[in-house]
């Protein structure tokens, strides 16, 4: 409270509440975030970043500490005046039974992303950044959360034809967390993808698709083929299976399948402005580009046909 000025402190608190080790920490964590956001005088902070962490906090197996995470976001609801009516959860979220109070989580994370689609792309990141610091368990709890923002997600293109800088941070994103846990959490990772293919955005299917092919033809490693392909086959099982089709036989030919496509490139500034973009060069190690790697993309793309 007396040291405002670094906002580093306050940060770090948000933080800790997807990354503390006990259950006391963590109860203590939010204690002392909620009474510097109810107080008079309470800092400025990004409303995503505290939004997220509270979302996580509500699927913890602590009873007190879900409630005073949805009693931290019905204040901000309430002084936004955007009337959720987080207040009709209450005694799901307090039950100590898993199966109730993991669907008022999920209820109170819907009606969040209904109220803010604009953060969506925000709130994702924040997850993104912290997915893979976490436990199997938390990090299902994270996509249960997750999922109702994913589904308001619009991706779309700048004007060079190419996805937006929001959108291809999401995308990059979840393909991290595809390489990295996608065979534990497989289903999981599934359930995001077709989220993000069966919103109400139908011109996210085309866009996905382009991005892991644009992805794989311009690192030229092996390696990226599977996960790819893992991808693929998520979005082909969807109400939009049809079009991926299409869309991969619009991709076979010499002049899409040509080494001179364009990779997307962030300005300098960019970076900064995003919660977290993955760095998938040091994701997948390839090794030696391969030589033959346009035929093995192109022969890939046959099998799904």
């Amino acid at each position: 409270m007396h040291n405002k000025q670094y906002s580093y402190l306050l940060e770090r608190s948000i933080e800790t509440l997807f990354l503390a080790t006990t259950p006391k920490a963590l109860e203590s964590y939010i204690e002392v975030i909620s009474d510097i956001f109810m107080s008079e005088a309470a800092p400025v902070i990004p409303y995503w970043m505290v939004l997220s962490a509270l979302l996580f906090v509500l699927g913890d197996e602590e009873s007190k500490t879900r409630m005073k995470a949805a009693r931290l976001l019905r204040f901000f609801d309430d002084r936004q005046s955007k009337k959720a009516k987080l207040q009709d959860l209450d005694i799901s979220i307090s039950d100590k039974t898993t199966a109730v109070y993991k669907k008022a989580q999920f209820e109170i994370s819907q009606r969040l992303a209904s109220q803010h689609p604009e953060l969506a792309f925000h709130v994702f990141a924040e997850f993104a950044k912290h997915f893979k610091e976490l436990h199997a368990d938390n990090q299902r709890n994270m996509v249960f959360a997750l999922l109702p923002w994913i589904k308001t997600v619009n991706l779309q293109l700048d004007p060079m034809g190419g996805p937006t800088a929001m959108s291809y941070m999401l995308m990059v994103n979840l393909f991290e967390i595809t390489i990295k846990c996608g065979s534990s959490l497989h289903h999981e990772i599934q359930a995001l993808w077709q989220a993000l293919a069966t919103g109400p955005y139908a011109g996210n299917v085309q866009l996905i698709v382009d991005f892991v092919i644009d992805l794989s033809l311009n690192r030229k490693y092996q390696n990226f083929v599977p996960y790819a392909k893992q991808v693929i086959v998520f979005l082909s099982t969807t109400p939009a299976g049809q079009k991926v089709i299409d869309f991969l036989l619009l991709q076979i030919g010499p002049r899409t399948m040509s080494n001179e496509r364009r990779e997307f490139k962030l300005s300098a500034d960019e970076p900064e402005a995003l919660p977290y973009f993955a760095d998938l060069t040091s994701t997948v190690t390839g090794g030696p580009k391969q030589v033959g790697f346009l035929v093995s993309c192109y022969y890939t793309r046959l099998t799904y046909l």
